[in-house]
């Protein structure tokens, strides 16, 4: 009995202990993950970002953050700054997190962002009342305010680069500090974000103008491959704050922004209006004999612009019905550009058509001087109308809308469908064009237009960049791949060059891209079209020597490369 009375004791005993041990566990694990702090940085960008009069962090960054913090435990501290000493503080390690900042190519290199973006911007000039800035090329001459070391500012310069343009950049701290200049007429306009210009602009006495440029997303962000827990956390909470339409995401939308956004929305409209209204001018120099299709040219497109602004204000309020099933992995930007690409092609396929009339003389005779300025009209555009397709299909493919129509097909017929048609091309600028096709080259199971369009786009290349010498297409098959090579003997590449080839919008040489012309967003969507097919593009190239680029395509469906 006396053994068995200790016995029991002693196991009472070690459960206490046992249990003493886990309850201190458990209380250190809460403790460890309360005690978390992070430090954000916050300068003066309102709505997005700022303090309050009362010195509290304030805008839609902090409150989607302060609920994420709060589902976490973590405990927040602000470090207030400029956007520079912020960017400073995030280098030095004296915070954490630096919100409300733009993707960038160059940026990637110094930062890690999360996947899901918080919110998409543009930027846009804003000027005194009354300046009349319309265009890019008012901006000629003219004193420019910015936010030093901005994506802003980056954006700007490379806007504006092939204009052969003069102006005076007047960097400042922050935007109030751009805008103050402006108002106090120690610079003639200020770039800023969209969000920022329409809360701020007209208590400084200034309005918005219609030149926008650089559609961007934007992040949290953190010091290279540091704080990467953070970043997880966030995109795991705002993918699910954007499932949920009455989560903090969209009460601080509606808080913050949402009636400006309402009545924002059709600038977009009107900055695309405004784009073919200046095509329209164009033509109108070609004299007094064109003046009255002109204007009635004019007056359909404001009839049809009425029409399209109500489509419009109908279609935002479908859009907050359908983002709940849409705001997901996709890009606000991609979607906005498909979207606008559609809406455009008609208008400007009625310039184009409108334009080869006159050219015809059907309406009546044209002098010289008038057929020539007619011929830039329709040639420009016929320019932004590839431009908008070219936009078109890079949307779908990043939006994931793009879909492929597999069949069966001879690609040896394919090949030469298209070297026909680039034949004339060649002949003009004294090339010799040659082909050598393997005769095991039969059947293939792909999509065959999409194969047509990358074979035209790099041979359209080929033809483009070289100026004497001959393009030679091969085409062989091993290990279950169709290899497709275009040789030429153009101007080629710098190796430190090709690393920024296939990136959209992104163009080699800037003084060649003026010479030859281009967008930038051909091998790009070559790159995606090859890509979804299962298979792959190389290139080699030397500066002065040519270039050959090469494709890989499975026979197959399925590929070989799951």
């Amino acid at each position: 009995m006396k053994n068995d009375a200790y016995n029991i004791l002693l196991l009472i005993s070690k459960n206490k202990f046992l249990s003493f041990i886990i309850c201190f566990i458990i209380c250190f694990s809460s403790l460890s993950a309360e005690n978390r702090l992070v430090k954000i940085g916050v300068y003066d960008n309102a709505p997005k970002i700022f303090m309050s009069e009362n010195n509290q962090a304030a805008g839609i960054f902090i409150d989607i953050f302060e609920d994420i913090a709060k589902k976490e435990n973590w405990k927040l501290e602000y470090i207030k700054g400029t956007w520079q000493e912020c960017l400073n503080n995030l280098q030095s390690g004296t915070i954490d997190l630096m919100p409300d900042v733009a993707y960038t190519a160059e940026r990637y290199n110094i930062y890690s962002f999360h996947s899901i973006p918080v919110l998409s911007s543009w930027s846009q000039v804003y000027t005194k009342k009354g300046h009349h800035i319309q265009s890019i090329l008012d901006l000629n001459f003219k004193t420019i305010a910015v936010l030093g070391s901005s994506v802003q500012q980056q954006a700007f310069i490379h806007f504006t680069e092939g204009f052969e343009m003069q102006f005076n950049l007047l960097e400042f701290n922050s935007f109030e500090e751009a805008f103050i200049a402006v108002a106090n007429n120690q610079a003639d306009v200020a770039v800023a974000n969209n969000l920022y210009g329409l809360f701020h602009a007209k208590q400084n006495g200034l309005e918005e103008t219609g030149v926008v440029f650089n559609p961007s997303t934007l992040f949290f962000a953190t010091l290279k491959n540091k704080n990467i827990d953070l970043l997880e956390k966030i995109d795991l909470h705002l993918n699910s704050m954007k499932e949920n339409r009455q989560s903090a995401y969209y009460q601080a939308l509606q808080k913050w922004i949402s009636e400006e956004i309402s009545y924002q929305f059709p600038l977009w409209i009107k900055i695309f209006s405004l784009i073919i209204l200046f095509s329209l001018v164009v033509s109108i120099i070609s004299g007094i004999i064109l003046k009255n299709q002109v204007n009635l040219r004019t007056k359909e497109l404001k009839n049809s612009y009425l029409e399209m602004e109500k489509k419009v204000q109908i279609r935002t309020s479908e859009l907050a019905k359908a983002m709940e099933k849409a705001q997901q992995a996709d890009n606000l930007k991609s979607a906005f550009l498909a979207t606008m690409s559609h809406e455009l092609r008609t208008p400007l396929n009625s310039i184009i058509g409108f334009t080869g009339i006159l050219i015809q003389e059907l309406a009546g005779p044209l002098n010289d001087e008038q057929k020539k300025q007619l011929s830039l009209v329709q040639k420009s555009s016929r320019h932004l109308l590839s431009l908008i397709n070219d936009i078109l299909d890079i949307s779908k493919i990043e939006s994931g809308q793009l879909k492929l129509d597999y069949s069966e097909f001879c690609l040896k017929e394919s090949i030469e469908k298209v070297l026909k048609i680039i034949e004339p091309l060649a002949t003009r600028k004294g090339l010799i064009i040659k082909s050598d096709i393997s005769e095991k080259i039969n059947t293939i199971n792909c999509d065959q237009r999409r194969i047509e369009q990358v074979l035209l786009n790099l041979l359209s290349n080929a033809v483009k960049f070289t100026e004497k010498g001959e393009i030679k297409v091969t085409c062989t098959y091993s290990n279950y791949l169709c290899h497709i090579s275009i040789k030429d003997s153009g101007i080629g590449m710098e190796k430190d060059e090709l690393n920024k080839l296939f990136i959209p919008f992104s163009q080699v040489d800037k003084g060649l891209a003026r010479k030859y012309e281009g967008t930038g967003l051909g091998l790009s969507i070559c790159k995606k079209l090859v890509e979804k097919m299962k298979g792959e593009i190389k290139v080699m190239s030397s500066h002065g020597k040519g270039s050959t680029f090469s494709i890989h395509i499975p026979y197959t469906k399925e590929g070989i490369y799951e």
